[in-house]
């Protein structure tokens, strides 16, 4: 029975790639609201770095729904780097580390920019090329989801 379970677990996880489930975005609006941010451009954000795909790895080693780094995880959301394919603890954090940027530059492209290339680039003027196509990747599936 656990076995199946976890067979069911894994396997709903697999099928949230490449598209939202109903579950995934209400959890998303609920912390994006909890943390302040418009859900749209949370939403924007975890399509963009995972697909939606809890599972998901990046080449750095990036891991889940919002693609943290072990460092970055452990700044954001004190939890065990484990945590990262959680999909509600990566939606928790997503939200809160969108918060916390803007909070830091009180501009949402450059607070886009910083989840990508990291807040030290950004303050030293150093965003690459790559996270400016980032910046505009998210914000033109922003734009679009709150078209509906």
């Amino acid at each position: 029975m656990r076995r199946a379970a976890y067979l069911v677990l894994l396997l709903g996880a697999a099928f949230a790639c490449g598209h939202v489930p109903q579950d995934l975005w209400a959890k998303t609006w609920h912390y994006a609201r909890a943390w302040g941010v418009d859900p749209y451009l949370v939403a924007a954000v975890v399509w963009v770095e995972s697909g939606y795909c809890p599972q998901a790895v990046g080449r750095a080693g990036e891991v889940g729904l919002g693609q943290f780094m072990p460092g970055t995880w452990q700044r954001v959301a004190g939890a065990p780097v484990e945590w990262r394919a959680h999909p509600d603890w990566a939606l928790w954090a997503v939200a809160k580390h969108l918060r916390e940027l803007w909070e830091a530059t009180r501009d949402w492209r450059l607070a886009l920019a910083a989840y990508n290339a990291g807040l030290g680039a950004v303050r030293r003027g150093a965003i690459p090329a790559s996270t400016q196509r980032y910046v505009e990747r998210v914000l033109s599936v922003y734009r679009a989801w709150r078209r509906g």
